[in-house]
């Protein structure tokens, strides 16, 4: 069974998501560890999804608030043990559900170059915008406006 929800960094299940972002960005992909929790992950409005299978947190990603009308998904990571069975596809369309549940109108994703196709399957658009450094990888933004 998969499920998903959302916390904020104050709920006690924070440190899963931390635990997942640790692996998958620290660890396997070199991320470096000083950039990988930031502002966002201090701002009270930011949400976090953790999504379980089997009752084993398996995924996450976050929602924070760039204006009242835009917001950014990010931070989109699947436990390697846990890839291969549609987590990031359920990961993205519950944030997606939850950033126009809230109000936004336009959703926002940096995405990592190997995963852009994933992203544009989903929805988003290149936003013409070059190629951005983010914590030491290469991301290019992206963007999907509600109609």
């Amino acid at each position: 069974m998969i499920n998903t929800e959302f916390i904020k960094s104050s709920h006690p299940d924070f440190d899963k998501v931390k635990q997942i972002r640790t692996e998958v960005f620290t660890y396997e992909q070199g991320a470096n560890v000083g950039e990988e929790f930031d502002g966002f992950d201090s701002d009270e409005k930011t949400l976090y999804a953790l999504v379980y299978k089997d009752g084993e947190p398996s995924a996450t990603g976050r929602i924070a608030e760039l204006s009242p009308q835009c917001c950014k998904i990010g931070r989109i990571a699947v436990k390697k043990s846990q890839r291969g069975y549609g987590l990031g596809k359920v990961l993205v369309e519950s944030l997606l559900k939850k950033c126009y549940d809230l109000g936004y109108k336009t959703v926002k994703v940096d995405s990592q170059l190997h995963a852009v196709d994933f992203y544009k399957k989903s929805g988003f658009t290149p936003t013409g915008e070059k190629t951005i450094i983010d914590r030491g990888i290469e991301h290019l933004p992206m963007q999907m406006t509600e109609d």
